[in-house]
């Protein structure tokens, strides 16, 4: 279904042709704003719409609820108080992913850490706790932890908007190893990263991952994992992985892995 909207600089030129069936970022709402055939927008996405986008009239969004269901929905004419949509096509929601990726990293410092979940996002992952190692050398100060996973909530939201998921990763409270160890993601196939390890590799591990349903993969700081902590680590059930003969830098191996088991075990997704 193609619609044709009017040229955001006046005049008789010709004017652009949207397809309700292109990709596009997804922007996320509540049901409760959807009434009949039409969702109202208002607060930060109808300011992004309309001052930031400059949207016009018949132009084209993707709105997902909640529930996953997404609406493909053309702007009504915009007004400073809210901004309306038109359902054109509802999708139900595709339902769980067939791989369910936790993604354990180690806090990073700088930046670093706001790239991980931007990138992890970007290539499909569930879950993201972040963790505090022996050699992690940030480590967020309790009070400000609240608010320091919200900002990585709302980092993994944008993102999954940019890529147009129809989820969120969730991002989960900063804990400490011992702490992930001695409570581990349930019923998930765990790989740790260590660049000491020469027994075995991501590839030879993944040949041995029966049930493709759930993994998790750790993830070391700057300074990578101490011999002590991959030994409890195997203890608590973790496998311990290499991934080749180069060094990666910690904010680099997550992403690494991830575009890994995306060309992998796509197939199952």
């Amino acid at each position: 279904m193609n619609l044709t909207i009017g040229s955001r600089r006046g005049g008789s030129r010709t004017a652009p042709t949207f397809s309700t069936d292109r990709l596009m970022p997804v922007y996320f709402i509540q049901s409760q704003f959807i009434q009949n055939d039409r969702i109202v927008l208002t607060g930060d996405l109808a300011h992004h719409l309309r001052d930031v986008l400059r949207c016009r009239p018949g132009e084209i969004v993707s709105l997902v609820d909640e529930k996953q269901v997404q609406y493909r929905a053309a702007l009504d004419p915009v007004n400073k108080k809210q901004v309306v949509a038109n359902i054109l096509r509802k999708d139900e929601s595709p339902g769980r992913p067939a791989l369910s990726i936790t993604l354990v990293q180690a806090v990073l410092k700088g930046k670093k850490m706001d790239w991980v979940i931007q990138k992890a996002t970007e290539l499909g992952v569930t879950t993201l706790i972040p963790v505090i190692t022996e050699r992690t050398i940030v480590r967020p100060k309790s009070e400000r932890e609240f608010h320091q996973t919200e900002r990585w909530q709302a980092i993994a939201q944008e993102a999954a908007q940019q890529c147009g998921r129809v989820d969120i990763p969730s991002i989960q409270s900063t804990v400490t190893l011992d702490a992930l160890l001695k409570n581990p993601p349930e019923n998930s196939f765990k790989l740790a990263l260590w660049e000491a390890e020469r027994r075995l590799s991501l590839k030879s591990a993944l040949r041995n991952m029966k049930e493709r349903t759930s993994i998790s993969v750790l993830i070391g700081p700057e300074g990578g994992f101490s011999s002590r902590e991959i030994e409890k680590a195997r203890e608590a059930g973790w496998a311990s992985v290499s991934l080749g003969p180069r060094i990666l830098r910690a904010e680099t191996a997550g992403t690494a892995v991830l575009a890994i088991l995306e060309y992998e075990l796509n197939e199952t997704r």
